[in-house]
């Protein structure tokens, strides 16, 4: 007998490429912007995952793999953010229109650049050297003209993510080190000066995103601790509920390693949680006690039972723990969107 009941979803659109999707930006329309692993390029994608143009970005250096896309709200700029520089382009990806250089970030440090729900400022991170910190800086999104800057935290140890709010005037900012810490910071521009928070009630763990009321945000934990509901914008512990309870005992994977939470939790809407375990599964919880009511079986995912020295086994007494073919799960555009280990991007309806 399952562990849970099961919520089929069909597959709606999907799209192969020669590179693993690295970033999914969403833009109006419900088009979506991309760019791939150790590729200098950008594709455009239409709602029903159709290429609408693919660019290569002139002038990148090989190390495209750290390169962070993102864009404005109205579609109108493009920013991609590389090792050493900070890029500004037009909205067909063929004109650069500002450039800020910089020192360059280790691997797999780095941070997008952030556009405010206005469109009328842009938000990024500049790597400080040995003896200074990294900086915030936020630039008119005009004249490319830099109107603030906040040093941050000590040099080179952090990948930082931006997030939006339910407040026009609140972005969350997240740092984290690898697997050592997580650190989330509350930021707010007044009369052109920054002010910055830390919001130490949310150490190590890891950001998910708002419920479609903005009255709560969840967050994944980082190692073994519990997910958790925080209210906003008090940004206090409303909700918690330990990983063990919410697997309970894996009874569809058995396995000799447990399944835990995978970094990713997503409010699906008001009343329903998404969890991306370890094993790849996802889990549907009832927000009200965090309970997994349902496992959502999207078509075309499949597992992989590894044994202890990490090589497939169909042997039960054997198995260690299991592995599907998803890299990573995003909402965009009230979609479910997944890139797998194919190089696929595909779509399904929300489970709700």
């Amino acid at each position: 007998m399952s562990q849970f009941p099961h919520i089929n979803l069909s597959l709606k659109n999907k799209l192969t490429f020669t590179a693993n999707p690295v970033n999914v930006v969403p833009l109006p329309n419900g088009e979506i912007l991309m760019n791939f692993a150790s590729q200098p390029l950008i594709t455009k994608l239409n709602a029903n995952l159709e290429i609408v143009w693919e660019k290569i970005i002139q002038g990148q250096h090989t190390n495209y793999v750290s390169s962070k896309l993102s864009a404005s709200s109205d579609g109108r700029l493009i920013a991609i953010a590389g090792m050493t520089d900070i890029r500004i382009l037009d909205a067909e990806g063929t004109k650069v229109l500002h450039t800020v250089e910089h020192d360059s970030w280790s691997w797999f440090l780095g941070a997008a650049c952030y556009f405010a729900k206005d469109n009328k400022t842009i938000w990024y991170v500049l790597p400080g050297n040995e003896n200074e910190t990294d900086e915030l800086q936020i630039m008119d999104a005009a004249t490319f003209e830099v109107i603030a800057s906040y040093p941050l935290l000590e040099s080179q140890q952090y990948t930082y993510a931006f997030h939006t709010t339910p407040d026009n005037g609140i972005i969350l900012l997240e740092a984290a080190a690898g697997q050592e810490k997580s650190i989330l910071m509350q930021l707010q521009l007044k009369d052109d000066v920054i002010s910055l928070t830390e919001l130490t009630q949310c150490d190590d763990v890891i950001m998910g995103n708002f419920a479609p009321s903005g009255k709560e945000f969840v967050m994944a934990p980082h190692y073994d601790g519990p997910l958790a509901i925080y209210s906003f914008p008090e940004i206090a512990k409303v909700s918690e509920l330990d990983q063990e309870t919410i697997f309970d005992g894996s009874k569809d994977f058995p396995a000799a390693e447990p399944d835990n939470i995978n970094y990713s939790v997503f409010f699906v809407d008001n009343n329903n949680i998404l969890v991306v375990s370890q094993f790849g599964r996802l889990l549907l919880l009832d927000r009200k006690d965090l309970r997994c009511k349902a496992a959502v079986m999207p078509e075309g995912i499949e597992f992989t039972a590894y044994n202890l020295d990490g090589n497939p086994t169909t042997n039960p007494d054997y198995i260690f723990d299991y592995s599907s073919n998803i890299i990573n799960v995003m909402i965009v555009h009230d979609k479910l969107l997944m890139t797998t280990g194919e190089g696929q991007l595909r779509s399904y309806d929300l489970p709700v």
